[in-house]
């Protein structure tokens, strides 16, 4: 129940989707309470569906006896849980009012605020409240039930309608149940102020951030219960302040409890630590980095109807101890419910995200050493509500200019996975629940293909689920190629399949996993494609098997980079050498951004044949090339087989004069051919053949293009030998061969050089094995 007098003014809050085209908060007037406080009459409606650049309200309606738009006051049941939506009430009036001047001298004529009181000061000059005193305990201010309207002053830094400026601790102070309206300036700033409470206060149309924590010194200051409705582009601030948030915040180290921020033209919560302290700041005697400081406490928050993100951790967070942003209520957010850009050591724990937009979630990357500090968990995504919804528009792009309109379902579908800078750790999702969504639940390498980030065509990276839940929502996870992502299955809830692996855990079982269709993945039993999704190429489970990122750059010669690569699996004997990044193709696009190379899914035990796509006039053997097996883990193996045209073991004396060395620290390798002799300081002996190699396998060589010989038995090394081993089969006429070499699982990301040197020189093949 509420005791407000008659005639407060009260603002109630979109529940719509928000844009300079569709802003429906609309201002009303108390005319009576009655019901124990429980039912509010309203009248002098007025709604301005607009705000200028210069912060004007503008298309406004007003005197309306009743509200325009649906503002939601339900509780709604999705997979028999209950989630509240309700529109926020902003209680503008308070019983100390200070308002800015208009400057009628300037002004004759000063426009009204949609609050029909509130003159606005034609060259955005109003009222500031300025604390500051330095040292700890140097002042002690108490605002509460204070009105500010028509404050801040553009163009001037520091002049805020409300600002805590370089205090120090202040114990003794607090800011609560205070209104800030149509301000030229923010809302209120803390700055260098550390443990104020700033608890349940309504801040409305402001220029640039409404509640801002500035420069990343600031900490166990406890913002608590307030609200914040429509944020509007500053163009004469920071240039975050052109696309502004509800809440600004550059260090964790606070208290963030169950703020509700709405209506932003931009972001609802944007949490943006700085690689070191900021502005004034810079010169205290502190060596402060604010993107490695961990979350104090960020709970229980609700952002909804913002212009394109509802909760934004940008753009990088890799706090020093894992950190947990627990129970984010985020819906009806225009692009995306809550995004987090590149991250090491964060979680999100109970998020409840509805009718976003295009996506629930997305994330560029993460940067973390173990399986368990980079998540979502706990967590109920929906999409389609069928709740009542005016005609909205919200941003689709990062232009003010591109927008849409928005309540269908969201096109880019649930959660949209980061890619994994480090061996040993990625992001994981566990304990999911999925309602109502029409496009994919799960996507991976959400930025791959995007300014400046990895290629279309890059992908093949890990995240591991548990617990998933799928109600009304078919198309569990999207391949927009077939390399894209792998998703590692830790109890069978997101294949169906019911196999609770262990493998992970130093066991033998191993999870199921959902990949693209390929013809690089293994054929049926092991893997086979699945209704669980059936868009973009189409998904496949695979059993009993797992898969690595394997990525192929080759730097030598210059004829080689940029080229597509072609793959052949050892259960193929033809290969399609298209380039679509079709479910069909065997050859791979040429990243051209970040890692560059070549890159596909790799099944641990097989052998690959890898052949360049060449024209006649670029045929030449590779001189120098990377590899690397991502995460491979210790008793796994990959192979891999080159044809080599013009390398040759020995000449025509049968003295060394190729070789393949692997890496700087190059294990002897185990080689089809060996030396008869031991090397001396000329050089090394004849070289024979090792006819009793006891490992080979079957090679169709002939399928290939610039192959020669038929198909036959092939030598590869010893998985129980040495890492990094290699072998060389001669063709019949000893030009040219085929060139294996295996990569051995250590726990790590096995990346190797591999470079073909001329012999003779000391040492330079090995000698005959024992």
């Amino acid at each position: 129940p509420v005791a407000w007098p008659i005639g407060s003014r009260i603002v109630i809050a979109t529940t719509d989707y928000e844009s300079f085209m569709s802003s429906h908060s609309e201002v009303a007037t108390v005319t009576g309470i009655s019901n124990g406080g429980k039912t509010v009459s309203l009248g002098d409606i007025t709604v301005c569906s607009n705000t200028s650049l210069a912060g004007h309200p503008t298309h406004c309606e007003s005197g309306r006896t009743g509200l325009k738009y649906p503002h939601l006051g339900e509780v709604k049941s999705f997979d028999g849980r209950p989630v509240a939506f309700r529109a926020e009430v902003g209680l503008l009036s308070r019983n100390i009012i200070v308002r800015g001047d208009p400057d009628r001298i300037l002004c004759p004529e000063p426009k009204i605020a949609d609050d029909g009181v509130t003159e606005l000061s034609c060259n955005q000059f109003g009222v500031q409240f300025f604390f500051h005193s330095p040292g700890h305990e140097s002042l002690r201010v108490r605002m509460s039930n204070v009105e500010v309207a028509n404050g801040g002053q553009a163009f001037r830094l520091g002049r805020y309608a409300m600002h805590w400026h370089m205090i120090g601790n202040v114990r003794q102070s607090f800011q609560r149940n205070c209104s800030i309206h149509h301000s030229w300036n923010r809302g209120t700033a803390i700055h260098g102020t550390n443990h104020l409470r700033l608890i349940g206060n309504f801040i409305y149309t402001i220029m640039g951030h409404s509640f801002f924590i500035e420069d990343g010194t600031e900490e166990h200051n406890r913002v608590e219960d307030n609200l914040a409705v429509k944020s509007v582009p500053s163009m004469n601030l920071l240039n975050t302040d052109q696309t502004p948030a509800g809440f600004w915040i550059v260090t964790m180290r606070n208290y963030i409890l169950r703020n509700h921020a709405v209506a932003s033209r931009r972001y609802g919560i944007w949490l943006r630590p700085e690689v070191s302290v900021t502005g004034t700041s810079v010169n205290t005697p502190m060596d402060v980095h604010p993107i490695n400081i961990p979350v104090l406490q960020i709970e229980g928050n609700e952002v909804h109807s913002n212009g394109k993100y509802g909760l934004r951790v940008f753009d990088i967070y890799k706090p020093n101890q894992p950190s947990v942003i627990r129970d984010t209520f985020t819906w009806r957010n225009g692009k995306a419910g809550f995004t987090a850009t590149v991250i090491g050591q964060v979680g999100f724990d109970g998020v409840v995200a509805a009718q976003n937009g295009d996506v629930v979630f997305e994330s560029r990357s993460t940067d973390v050493p173990s399986w368990d500090v980079a998540y979502i968990r706990n967590a109920l995504m929906i999409d389609y509500t069928g709740l009542p919804l005016a005609d909205s528009y919200a941003a689709t792009e990062d232009s003010f200019a591109a927008f849409g309109l928005k309540g269908g379902p969201a096109k880019d579908g649930g959660l949209l996975m980061p890619w994994n800078e480090k061996a040993g750790g990625g992001f994981s999702l566990a304990n999911i629940t999925f309602v109502n969504f029409k496009y994919a639940c799960l996507r991976g390498c959400a930025h791959c293909g995007r300014g400046g980030s990895p290629f279309f065509g890059d992908g093949a990276f890990e995240t591991r689920t548990s617990g998933m839940r799928f109600v009304n929502s078919s198309q569990r996870a999207l391949f927009r190629h077939p390399n894209e992502a792998f998703f590692y299955d830790m109890d069978g809830t997101l294949t169906g399949s019911g196999i609770v692996e262990d493998y992970t855990r130093g066991g033998t079982v191993k999870g199921s996993s959902m990949v693209g269709v390929s013809p690089l993945i293994p054929p049926a039993p092991t893997c086979a494609p699945t209704a669980h999704s059936t868009l973009g190429t189409g998904g496949a489970v695979c059993h009993g098997v797992t898969f690595r990122r394997s990525w192929y750059h080759a730097r030598q010669p210059t004829t080689w980079i940029g080229k597509p690569l072609c793959v052949r699996a050892p259960w193929t004997s033809t290969m399609d050498r298209c380039h679509s990044l079709g479910p069909t193709c065997h050859c791979l696009p040429y990243l051209k951004k970040a890692w560059m190379g070549n890159v596909w899914l790799a099944a641990d035990g097989y052998r690959y044949n890898l052949q360049m796509d060449l024209q006649a006039h670029e045929l030449a053997d590779p001189g120098k090339y990377s590899h690397t097996v991502w995460d491979a883990r210790r008793g796994e193996s990959f192979m891999f087989t080159q044809r080599l045209l013009q390398f040759r073991m020995a000449d025509a004396y049968g003295r060394p004069n190729d070789w393949t060395r692997l890496g700087s620290s190059q294990d002897w390798a185990l080689n089809w051919d060996f030396n008869a002799t031991a090397c001396s300081t000329v050089g090394c002996g004849q070289i024979q053949p090792n006819t009793l190699w006891p490992h080979l396998a079957d090679d169709q060589r002939a399928v290939y293009t610039l192959g020669v010989g038929a198909a036959g038995k092939l030598a590869v090394p010893d998985a129980a030998g040495v890492d990094r081993a290699w072998t060389f089969q001669r063709d019949a006429d000893g030009n040219g061969g085929q060139h294996t070499y295996m990569v051995k699982g250590n726990n790590q990301h096995n990346a190797f050089e591999v470079e073909i040197e001329k012999c003779p020189r000391a040492g330079c093949n090995p000698p005959p094995p024992p």
